[in-house]
């Protein structure tokens, strides 16, 4: 089974010639978890069971969320702990995917 990243109206696919590395939502810091919620537009009364099942593409992150890039291989990436996703900041994914990014508001945390 192939898994497919669970923001809202991105089909990116985690395959092995995949660019984008896929991120869990944060379940113990019920702070961030509630951020990452919300920029994702679900229910804010999620269950933590279904979140631990979800995966964000980096697609949805800049290079700024991360806290560094290993080298030789681009998919192990650690994201920092401010990170929240945004709707495809890598905009070389899909075509249909830029106007949606260009309208949508980017989430940042400061902590």
């Amino acid at each position: 089974m192939v898994r497919t990243c669970d923001y809202p109206g991105c089909s990116n696919k985690d395959v092995a010639d995949s660019p984008h590395g896929f991120h869990r939502i944060p379940v113990t810091d019920i702070a961030l978890r509630q951020l990452w919620i919300l920029a994702m537009g679900f229910h804010v009364d999620t269950k933590v069971v279904k979140m631990k099942k979800l995966r964000v593409c980096g697609a949805h992150f800049s290079e700024d969320d991360y806290v560094s890039p290993c080298p030789g291989n681009r998919k192990k990436r650690i994201l920092k702990k401010s990170a929240v996703p945004a709707p495809q900041v890598n905009k070389t994914i899909y075509q249909d995917s830029l106007e949606l990014a260009s309208t949508t508001p980017r989430v940042t945390v400061s902590i």
